[in-house]
């Protein structure tokens, strides 16, 4: 219809933090960590939810557990995992007792422009590069179209459970506290999905928590 208002386009992300891994081991590398008999069971539940039904990308991070969490869900469309360096979960450094390591990412999230510890990557870091990397996959899932709709492109992306709050925390605003506290409740895994127009404010569609994963 001439004069029409044009029909919006939406990327549509769906988020996924990574399923239990296996412990770390010393000398082992942490990108080489794989999911535990639970984490791959959990996988393979993931590919049952409709979210996933018009996915046309599947991304992940290069640590073994964030692709092997999507895989199943991908091969169930007959898709690849495409393996993306930035959307690592980021640097940490050494390996820390669980007090030590919940304070640090209390830090993370608080001091955002610096390293919460000597070898940990700054939050403002994670937030640029998981943010530029998920606009740059809005090519690869173009919406589907016809003269009187637009459904979303979806692109599933898997990461690390503080590169998927640094991202959700970048894209729709809140306190730092709010962001510590959401990674607080995280499960192995979870799932979000948030639609991000190519203009206008992104939108939360189902929140980290909110799935019987």
């Amino acid at each position: 219809m001439t004069g029409a208002t044009p029909l919006p386009r939406v990327l549509r992300v769906v988020l996924v933090r990574h399923a239990a891994a296996v412990a770390p081991t010393t000398g082992a590398h942490d990108e080489s960590r794989g999911l535990t008999p639970a984490g791959q069971a959990a996988a393979h539940r993931l590919a049952q939810f409709g979210i996933f039904d018009r996915a046309s990308g599947f991304f992940a991070g290069p640590e073994a557990r964030m692709a092997a969490t999507i895989a199943p869900v991908a091969a169930m469309h007959g898709c690849p995992v495409v393996e993306m360096p930035a959307l690592a979960e980021g640097a940490v450094g050494a390996w820390l007792s669980p007090d030590l390591f919940d304070a640090t990412v209390r830090r993370y999230f608080t001091e955002p422009a610096a390293a919460a510890m000597p070898g940990w990557e700054p939050r403002h870091s994670v937030e640029r590069r998981v943010a530029a990397q998920v606009e740059a996959v809005r090519g690869a899932c173009p919406p589907d179209s016809n003269p009187d709709r637009v459904v979303p492109g979806v692109a599933v992306v898997a990461t690390g459970g503080r590169a998927a709050i640094t991202f959700l925390a970048d894209r729709l605003g809140g306190t730092v506290d709010e962001a510590h506290a959401a990674w607080l409740r995280l499960r192995f895994p979870d799932v979000a999905v948030i639609d991000l127009p190519a203009a206008g404010a992104p939108r939360l569609v189902i929140p980290f928590g909110a799935l019987p994963v």
